[in-house]
């Protein structure tokens, strides 16, 4: 029979509905609505990010009410040898899934022995609870952290029960706001790129699941790989970019660029990602060598306009293709010094200041080009 009442349950359908409401600041209002309708005021919110060598590191930490320097003592000292977080995937794998985990879950006795617990107990907190949102298979972890004092108690069966209640909507609710903030930032990153109407694109995650792709993308990469599922597609690419870089994807800090059977294949590493707390997103482009004709001829009429100089020119060309100042100065063979000189100048020149604004650019250049051609 459940300990929970009417009330109860009115709380937590409220706290749902306000958390799933607004996703723009969904961390804060998860740990308001925790004060407001159940009045948790010591709590924490969490995110963690996991390696492939299951290894956490701490992204974010958030809290309303806990002491400045019990967030810093935890950021400096204690994330990595917190037992919670060192049994947490033992207790996932256990055959009955939970929603919330108290110290009892841990061994009481080991959480009160640990630096992390001995640094709380000065700070008053003898009791915690924790519940989680995803687990290392899905990276970044959302925990909620929530504290009770050594005057209050520890958790009694009821508040287990409505923790339990909470856990399961803010399960849900992480669901659904990495739904919205997936479909949010394929938007975002297809608007980045340049006449998608001759380039063929593809996004997917750090476990490589793909989450979009265009019908450009499949059939130019049937003249590079003879694979025919898009997964295995992806993962051919990957090998194509970690073998020719020496390096994995993860590692790459700037856009890896290949030219391979008369295409040109861009790798953008996982920086142009809009949320990292929620999901890291990958991209490749690919698209025909002879398809730049008509960047060439955009190109040539800035190169006119602006008064740039043939160096200037081959520079800025690219810039287009998305090369880092390492690679330009790798391809033409001048130091990067030199590069972010060149470079400099053309922002200059342009009247811009980024690289994405030399994209617009010339974006709108190509709007204007192909509405004269039509009038025409």
């Amino acid at each position: 029979m459940s300990l929970l009442t009417i009330t109860d349950y009115e709380k937590i359908l409220n706290f749902c509905f306000f958390v799933n409401k607004d996703y723009s600041d969904f961390i804060n209002r998860t740990l308001t609505a925790l004060l407001d309708f159940f009045d948790f005021k010591l709590t924490a919110y969490s995110v963690f990010n996991v390696n492939p060598n299951g290894q956490r590191s701490l992204l974010k930490l958030e809290t309303l009410y806990l002491r400045p320097n019990i967030l810093k003592d935890y950021k400096e000292n204690f994330y990595k040898s917190d037992p919670f977080y060192n049994k947490i995937d033992t207790l996932r794998n256990s055959n009955k899934f939970k929603y919330v985990y108290t110290t009892n879950d841990i061994c009481y006795d080991e959480f009160l022995n640990s630096p992390y617990g001995k640094s709380l107990t000065k700070n008053g907190i003898a009791y915690q609870a924790i519940l989680g949102a995803s687990d290392a298979a899905h990276p970044p972890m959302h925990v909620i952290s929530i504290f009770k004092t050594e005057n209050e108690g520890n958790f009694t069966p009821k508040e287990l029960e409505l923790l339990s209640q909470i856990g399961k909507v803010f399960h849900e609710s992480m669901r659904l706001f990495r739904k919205h903030n997936s479909q949010a930032d394929v938007i975002f990153l297809t608007n980045r790129l340049f006449d998608l109407t001759s380039v063929g694109f593809i996004f997917f995650n750090k476990n490589k699941d793909v989450i979009d792709f265009n019908e450009t993308f499949i059939n130019y990469t049937a003249f590079i790989t003879s694979k025919l599922n898009v997964d295995e597609i992806v993962c051919d690419l990957i090998n194509l970019i970690e073998s020719t870089n020496k390096i994995t994807i993860d590692e790459l800090k700037v856009n890896a660029i290949i030219n391979t059977h008369g295409f040109i294949v861009t790798f953008f590493p996982p920086q142009i990602s809009q949320n990292e707390y929620i999901e890291t997103f990958y991209c490749f482009t690919i698209r025909k060598i002879e398809e730049r004709r008509q960047g060439d001829e955009i190109q040539n009429l800035l190169v006119e306009e602006y008064n740039l100089t043939k160096r200037e020119s081959e520079i800025l060309s690219l810039l287009i293709d998305g090369a880092s100042n390492q690679q330009i100065s790798e391809t033409v063979y001048i130091s990067i010094s030199t590069v972010k000189s060149h470079v400099r100048n053309i922002f200059n020149k342009l009247n811009v200041s980024t690289r994405s604004e030399v994209i617009r650019k010339i974006r709108k250049l190509a709007l204007l080009e192909n509405d004269n051609s039509s009038s025409a």
